[in-house]
């Protein structure tokens, strides 16, 4: 094969959208999900089965995105230690870890692999500590740090927190917003998110974002297609990044306690569950369980599918 021929074959490869290779493991994890279901229903209830399989469709749309992986029965330790480091740079509690690896050491059994894959010791895991962590910032530590990054000059920093503490975006979603975008956000007063595993949503824009993401567009400037946190030619992981270690680099000087960006969503999730608790008429939740309504909403804003996950955002 000419040099010419692997360059080819390698940008044919390299042009197979994350996308396209998540559909193609989605469909695989449905034919292993029958499998499992119909094996474990004795031992699992159906609820844990959905859950388990929400959990490993984030874990295959990352591995999609990082490495295009093709099988699921290649899944291997290295997939696991990277998914690891993600999940923890979004301020994911350990517990939360632990349920999303064992859902993929769940599914991978009925691969038939040969792919051993490492325990919760091997990949550093700590014990689980009794209770929940409060991960959700103050007002004063939020406007602190967006002081902070307003007198240093990091406008991409103030406006990803704002998106994360007004519309509980993840950090990956930040730098997946384009021009268009929030151009069809401001004309529609609701912001279109991609979140895992693929899933849209369509959250609300707040007054204060809205006027917030008009400045920051007219600053910006840009086409449709562009990016509004990655400049062409940047790396979105290096953005990403950035993002990430100014607030680990400032918090000290903020607070005592080691807030990261994730808490922000915990944050809004915490707020927006409580307007609905305190006025349910005001969203229409005149049902036989308020309270579980008004968790499914606040979960579908944050891109999750289940009540259940709004308790661990909000906390008791």
């Amino acid at each position: 094969m000419t040099n010419d021929s692997v360059k080819k074959s390698k940008t044919t490869a390299g042009a197979k959208s994350s996308e396209g290779v998540y559909r193609n493991l989605s469909a695989q994890l449905e034919k292993i999900w029958r499998e499992a279901v119909k094996n474990t229903t004795h031992a699992m209830s159906k609820k844990s089965h959905f859950r388990y399989r929400d959990s490993m469709k984030n874990f295959l749309w990352f591995c999609a995105e990082k490495y295009r992986l093709q099988k699921i029965a290649n899944v291997g330790e290295k997939h696991l230690r990277a998914y690891v480091e993600y999940r923890r740079q979004e301020g994911i509690s350990e517990k939360t870890l632990k349920n999303d690896l064992a859902a993929v050491r769940f599914f991978h059994r009925f691969t038939g692999s040969r792919n051993e894959l490492p325990d919760n010791r091997a990949l550093g895991l700590e014990k689980t500590p009794a209770g929940g962590k409060d991960r959700a910032w103050t007002e004063e530590e939020y406007r602190r740090m967006l002081e902070k990054a307003e007198k240093l000059g990091r406008t991409d920093v103030v406006m990803a927190m704002k998106l994360a503490r007004h519309a509980g975006l993840r950090i990956h979603e930040c730098t997946r917003l384009t021009v268009g975008h929030v151009r069809d956000a401001l004309k529609d007063g609701e912001l279109e998110v991609k979140g895992k595993g693929g899933r849209v949503r369509r959250v609300p824009l707040r007054l204060e974002l809205k006027m917030e993401l008009e400045r920051f567009l007219e600053e910006r400037g840009g086409t449709r297609g562009e990016k509004i946190f990655v400049a062409p030619g940047e790396k979105t992981h290096r953005v990403i990044k950035s993002i990430q270690k100014f607030i680990e680099r400032h918090r000290e000087e903020i607070t005592d306690r080691p807030i990261t960006f994730h808490g922000l969503r915990h944050a809004y999730a915490r707020e927006e569950l409580a307007c609905r608790l305190e006025h349910p008429e005001k969203y229409g939740l005149h049902r036989v369980s308020p309270e579980r309504a008004a968790k499914l909403e606040v979960a579908e804003l944050l891109g999750h599918g289940r009540p259940e996950v709004t308790s661990v955002y909000t906390g008791k």
